[in-house]
Formats: structure tokens, C-alpha cells, sequence
């Protein structure tokens, strides 16, 4: 399901919302300001968790085609490719570091 992240801003200050469609309804979720602790676990949710079901999903499918998985870790651009070897890539694609686990 695709959710798009939207910024209001009201009188200076900045909410969130997350916008949707559930059974061709559209629905918006609030997540409140940036320090709110639910936009914060939005934020936590899009990163890379190692048992995550998405995570892995996208792992096996890109794998069984041949195709490295890509995330974010530490600011940097991690490519996991099947054999175990992960390189990573700074903003520029330069490797800054390869390794074999």
C-alpha cells in the first residue's frame, strides 16, 4: 500500500500526515509534529529492520532475479548482494568500504 507523507504548516509550526486509500476510501492519518513520538516511529519504521517482512521479501524477490538489495544504513548506500558480500556507497556512489560476511 502506497502512503504519501504530507507537511501542513499552521501558524508556523509543522504537522505530518499520511495519506491513503482503504477500500477506495481516502483516509488521512495524523502523525503530528516532527518531535511527536508517532511521526518519530513512522521515521523508525522506514528503515531497514533485519527481520522485517518487507525487508526480507524484497531480499528473496531481488535475489531470485539476480538483483542486489539496496538500503540506508548510517547515512550511507548499502548494496547486499547474494553471495553475502554488502558494499558500501557514499551520496557521490564512491565505495567506501566491501565486505564478505
Amino acid at each position: 500500500m502506497r502512503k504519501t507523507l504530507s507537511k501542513k504548516v499552521i501558524r508556523g509550526k509543522e504537522y505530518f500526515y499520511l495519506s491513503y486509500r482503504k477500500k477506495g476510501k481516502l483516509v488521512s492519518e495524523y502523525l503530528g509534529s516532527s518531535s511527536s513520538t508517532k511521526f518519530k516511529n513512522y521515521l523508525y519504521s522506514l528503515l531497514r529492520e533485519p527481520n522485517s517482512s518487507g525487508y526480507e521479501k524484497a531480499k528473496r524477490e531481488n535475489f531470485k532475479k539476480g538483483f542486489p538489495v539496496c538500503y540506508i544504513e548510517d547515512g550511507h548506500i548499502v548494496y547486499e548482494y547474494k553471495n553475502g558480500a554488502s558494499e558500501w556507497m557514499n551520496a557521490a556512489f564512491e565505495v567506501l568500504k566491501v565486505s564478505h560476511e
